[in-house]
């Protein structure tokens, strides 16, 4: 050093010098803070990640299902569980070809979900018997009141009956188990003329 900066030195004020001798560095304390937050955020992404996968998954089920012909209004009761599993059940079957098997769909079809006997006609009822329908009657309660018919659905029931003659009437059901969800009036505001 030259004498010039040694005098310089010499100015500075003492207590300068002692902040100089105690001080430490905050850069440390900075970067653990930044460390904490992100691992905080981590199980916040993973539970993000999670929910938008299982929508992708449950919109592509809904999608399915309607390009069956099963209008996304009819899969309101049922749980996404409900919708998700039968539209696996429904491409299983439809990506077999003759004698080959599935693990799910066996799983299914001989789960014995079916007690009733197999109809291969269309129950007939009139609009009056539609009308007495409420949204608590189970799957069940609604085959013992309207009377058994064809069941058009492949992974969920799908029951057919024509009404006054004149109208098809679908009424879904995802599991043994599940509620209309609606009242007579409505389903008949949803009747479609009957063509053979």
């Amino acid at each position: 050093m030259t004498k010039n900066q040694l005098d310089v030195i010499g100015y500075i004020d003492d207590r300068l010098v002692e902040k100089a001798e105690t001080y430490k560095s905050t850069k440390k304390k900075k970067s653990r803070v930044k460390w904490l937050i992100l691992a905080a955020c981590i199980p916040l992404m993973i539970s993000i990640s999670v929910f938008a996968s299982e929508t992708v998954r449950y919109n592509a089920a809904v999608a399915y299902l309607t390009s069956l012909g099963i209008p996304v209004e009819d899969l309101s009761d049922y749980s996404r569980k409900d919708i998700k599993k039968a539209a696996r059940i429904i491409e299983a079957k439809e990506t077999l070809a003759d004698g080959e098997s599935n693990a799910l769909v066996d799983e299914y079809y001989n789960s014995g979900t079916s007690s009733e006997e197999m109809v291969d006609t269309r129950a007939k009822v009139t609009s009056e018997q539609v009308k007495e329908l409420t949204p608590t009657m189970t799957r069940k309660e609604v085959l013992e009141f309207l009377g058994n018919t064809v069941d058009v659905g492949s992974g969920i029931y799908i029951y057919e009956y024509e009404v006054d003659e004149k109208y098809l009437l679908s009424i879904p059901f995802a599991g043994d188990d599940a509620q209309l969800g609606v009242n007579g009036s409505d389903l008949l505001e949803a009747l479609k003329p009957f063509e053979e």
